[in-house]
């Protein structure tokens, strides 16, 4: 066999739990290769499994005298240092790992623990960690939650938290981290804004108004806003006010093709059949590819009795649909 074939022989050994056969095997490796990382790293794998962290420790520390510049060997040495509770090494080792590797989220998250064990009255440092954890992997609730266990009204961590299981929707347990970031920040219009979404996804439109207004006590110029107001008053049958909504987001953004198309929607509905036909043409000339604005169109004009134009509207949404 050559090297390649006994490394992995010998890391089936160590799989099979046949310890001293892999160290035998990695042993011949080392005598033809003495610079073959993977033979230290299974033989320290090897004894660490068996419970023996000096013995792995030796052939790790080997391994990194070798290659002296590979962040794993930092990270799995800086472990073994933990498992002995030599707290001061395996920071030394943890730091040399993400310096090498930044982007090694696992480390961070070590290094936080340490620093959450050892140095209680430094919990900045814990922190910053945890915060770098997040950095590299927003989608990780876990880091969320151990800042909070040291900060629980943390409202940025609380918006964050919530804005990810919002991604998930986990829509109940947003609210909640929602409700607790309002507690330091009453006025946070973004807050406000998402619980208006959620609540309105879960049926609840009279809240989700209220949530939608607060938000614009604070961003009075927001068109994205003002559409979904509009929108939330419009499921409520509140025409005039979906109306009035509408306007005032076109008002701040005349390119919003979904504005135009939501205010032809609720024009068609109250009878305003010129205007709704217009604003359907408008956010086509916006947005031409659109099938739902096409069809909204043909629906218009079909009321009006344009069958001809209607059924061009048709095809076009066929067209593109």
């Amino acid at each position: 066999m050559n090297v390649l074939e006994k490394q992995q022989k010998a890391a089936e050994y160590l799989a099979q739990g046949q310890f001293e056969t892999a160290i035998a095997l990695c042993h011949q490796i080392i005598e033809v290769k003495p610079d073959f990382i993977p033979a230290y790293q299974i033989i320290g794998n090897a004894w660490e499994t068996q419970g023996n962290l000096e013995a792995a420790l030796s052939w790790y520390t080997q391994a990194l005298k070798i290659q002296p510049k590979k962040p794993e060997l930092y990270k799995i040495i800086g472990n073994l240092y933990s498992q002995k509770k030599q707290w001061d090494e395996a920071i030394a080792c943890y730091e040399k790992a993400i310096k090498l590797e930044p982007s090694l989220t696992e480390v961070y998250e070590k290094l936080g623990h340490i620093f959450k064990q050892r140095y209680q009255e430094n919990l900045e440092v814990a922190l910053s960690n945890y915060s770098q954890a997040i950095k590299y992997f927003p989608e990780d609730e876990s880091n969320y939650h151990k800042i909070l266990e040291i900060q629980p009204y943390n409202p940025e961590i609380c918006r964050h938290l919530a804005n990810t299981l919002l991604r998930k929707n986990k829509l109940g347990s947003a609210i909640i981290f929602y409700q607790i970031c309002l507690i330091t920040e009453p006025e946070n219009s973004e807050v406000h804004f998402n619980l208006g979404k959620i609540l309105t996804k879960q049926g609840y439109f009279i809240e989700a108004t209220s949530e939608y207004k607060l938000a614009l006590e604070v961003e009075k110029n927001n068109s994205d806003i003002y559409l979904q107001l509009g929108i939330v008053l419009a499921k409520q049958e509140r025409w005039s006010e979906a109306i009035t909504s509408y306007r005032r987001t076109i008002e701040i953004n005349p390119n919003s093709d979904f504005a135009y198309n939501y205010l032809g929607e609720v024009l068609t509905r109250v009878g305003e059949l010129e205007e709704g036909i217009y604003m359907f043409q408008q956010a086509i000339n916006i947005n031409p590819t659109s099938p739902l604005f096409h069809k909204n169109l043909g629906d218009a004009l079909a009321k009006q009795g344009k069958i001809d134009e209607a059924s061009a509207a048709y095809t076009r949404a066929i067209e593109l649909g």
